[in-house]
């Protein structure tokens, strides 16, 4: 099985029941939703076999104080514990999210000279000041709150390219040196602490380790326990090289899910049905065969049918890695529909099913990069993608509505991955699954054939919005 089976939030409210409509991407509202729906949540990964819980936002997003420690009011520390509790009571580990140099020192950048060099995101790895500032987070983080680890993120917000840090002879030397600095720190103080490096950002999506950069990736391994090749919009150690690197890889090494939806922070959780077990499957197989045994699953808020199926699917794969998509998909209805018949079990893994593969069918992977900004995602403009081979950035993660914004935004997943004919015969497939979804409630009343039929109906109001807007 699977040593780390890990879930990620990614931030902390992405599993919520209630989306967050009035705030701007990524929310770090600590409420009373946010905390029933972590406790459902880790409940339910429990069950489903997840050991890790990985999250970003429990403290804050951008905005570290100078002093670092009065970031974190009395009323938002009681909170965070409270969140932390709940993650342990059910049995699962709490991965902490850690912006390394970057993620939370917007403010300190903007005021302190001696961390800033040519950007405004991410701290100078040539200060001295900003190792003293970094060192100080981890030492708050890790003084006053109960973790169990910490998730290295260094290079998903870029780099500083001062004079100094033309030291570095690469982009990847930089982010290794920053990730190995603070994962010594970490473990010269909490030696126990487990430590995870995520890839975002090391690379251009698009592109792949070479073998000279697999090597200095298997440097930093040596510095902490699991190695996450995220792959958001593709994977960066290319599957082919994959095998060979992990026959004395010395972290444990995994993936995310393959592809994933990323939660829509604004959006009715039932506006959408996009299950994505059979795809999950796949790719953690392939993991798995080439000597991977770790993951870093997504989660979307599990009020969803086709987030709740994936994510128990996948939870059962990896405990058993020999089982098949469709047994673990049999086995998650069983759990979650309590079919009275084999004839109703098999109707709803039709359903299931046919929702993945039309999306898949209908859908096409590469970017339609010429929309006009009003139809995209709003991640073209953020993210760096390959000069030689963009054609390869491909999902990984799928944003259902723009990243960023105030309000529930436009379906912009309907256009940038669809075309016309496609979204023509996403609504005949999905026309059809509703009303197969419609004779199984009859058959067999559900509250979750019912919120099945709600994701579909909200779909379909979406294609014929998106239908009306590129129309007009």
């Amino acid at each position: 099985m699977f040593q780390y089976r890990i879930a990620y939030g990614c931030w902390l409210n992405d599993s919520r029941t209630k989306p967050i409509p009035d705030e701007d991407w990524p929310s770090v509202r600590i409420d009373g939703d946010t905390l029933e729906s972590l406790d459902e949540t880790m409940a339910f990964l429990k069950g489903a076999g997840y050991n890790c819980f990985d999250v970003f936002g429990l403290i804050t997003n951008h905005s570290w104080e100078d002093d670092i420690a009065s970031t974190v009011g009395e009323e938002r520390r009681r909170q965070v514990k409270q969140a932390i509790d709940i993650v342990h009571r059910h049995g699962l580990k709490l991965i902490y999210g850690l912006g390394v140099y970057s993620w939370g020192f917007d403010g300190i950048i903007a005021r302190d000279e001696r961390v800033r060099g040519t950007s405004a995101q991410a701290m100078c790895a040539s200060s001295d000041e900003a190792d003293a500032i970094m060192r100080r987070v981890i030492d708050f983080v890790g003084d006053n709150f109960d973790i169990d680890g910490f998730h290295l993120e260094a290079a998903d917000q870029g780099r500083c390219e001062c004079a100094r840090c033309q030291r570095f002879e690469s982009d990847i030397d930089y982010y290794n040196s920053v990730n190995a600095r603070v994962a010594r720190y970490i473990r010269s103080r909490w030696p126990e602490k487990l430590l995870l490096v995520n890839t975002s950002g090391y690379l251009a999506w698009g592109d792949v380790f070479t073998g000279e950069q697999l090597e200095k990736i298997r440097e930093l391994a040596r510095e902490i326990d699991i190695f996450i090749d995220v792959g958001s919009h593709g994977l960066f150690v290319d599957p082919r090289d994959r095998a060979a690197l992990l026959k004395d890889f010395p972290a444990s090494f995994g993936t995310a899910n393959g592809f994933w939806v990323y939660p829509p922070q604004r959006w009715d959780r039932l506006r959408f049905l996009i299950p994505h077990h059979g795809e999950n499957h796949r790719t953690l197989k392939s993991v798995y065969e080439d000597g991977g045994r770790s993951c870093e699953l997504y989660l979307s808020p599990l009020v969803n049918p086709g987030a709740e199926i994936t994510a128990l699917c996948n939870g059962l794969f990896l405990q058993n890695p020999d089982s098949t998509a469709g047994e673990n998909l049999r086995r998650a209805i069983d759990m979650l529909y309590r079919p009275a018949t084999d004839m109703r079990r098999e109707r709803i893994a039709a359903i299931l099913d046919g929702a993945e593969k039309l999306f898949f069918e209908c859908s096409h992977p590469e970017r339609d990069r010429a929309l006009p900004e009003e139809f995209s995602d709003g991640v073209e403009r953020i993210f760096t993608w390959s000069r030689e081979h963009p054609e390869r950035a491909r999902p990984g993660e799928l944003f259902l509505e723009p990243l960023f914004g105030v309000g529930p935004g436009f379906p912009c997943y309907l256009t940038v991955y669809f075309d016309a004919e496609g979204r023509r015969k996403y609504r005949e497939g999905m026309r059809e699954l509703l009303n197969l979804v419609r004779e199984a409630i009859a058959e067999q009343p559900s509250e979750r054939l019912g919120r099945i039929e709600r994701c579909i109906e909200g779909a379909l109001a979406d294609i014929d919005l998106a239908d009306a807007a590129l129309s007009g």
